[in-house]
């Protein structure tokens, strides 16, 4: 059983990881945008498929920001999507950002010098997905 491969989450600073066994993950990135300096929450999905991006919450509109709202919430905009990004994803941090990473709502990392985050799917044996060695 131990050796039973599994799909796992992997979720890195560079330094340390997280790892998920899979199901499905959300995961919330929330950052302060280098230009504008309004609050962003982009949301995500993550299954034995890969990466999804799902949601985006904004407070205003700038370089680099949506335009097509589709509704208002708590005062942010906010636009539904189901767009696959593939079974890799890396964010670009800088401390100006203040952000902060959370999977299924527990905040795993909150980058306080520049950081490059790096989110993967993979298969690995369980035993390695146990002890955080994938």
């Amino acid at each position: 059983m131990i050796l039973f491969p599994v799909n796992v989450l992997i979720v890195s600073d560079g330094n340390s990881s997280h790892d998920y066994i899979l199901g499905e993950k959300n995961i919330t990135i929330f950052y302060i945008h280098s230009v504008e300096r309004s609050e962003i929450y982009e949301g995500l999905k993550v299954n034995r498929t890969g990466i999804y991006a799902v949601e985006m919450k904004w407070k205003d509109f700038g370089a680099g920001l949506p335009e097509d709202i589709q509704y208002m919430e708590n005062g942010y905009y906010v636009k539904k999507i189901n767009i696959y990004l593939g079974k890799s994803l890396d964010f670009w941090f800088i401390p100006l950002n203040r952000a902060q990473i959370s999977v299924d709502g527990s905040i795993i990392f909150a980058p306080k010098t520049e950081t490059l985050m790096k989110f993967e799917v993979k298969r690995c044996l369980l035993i390695q997905a146990l002890l955080g060695r994938c």
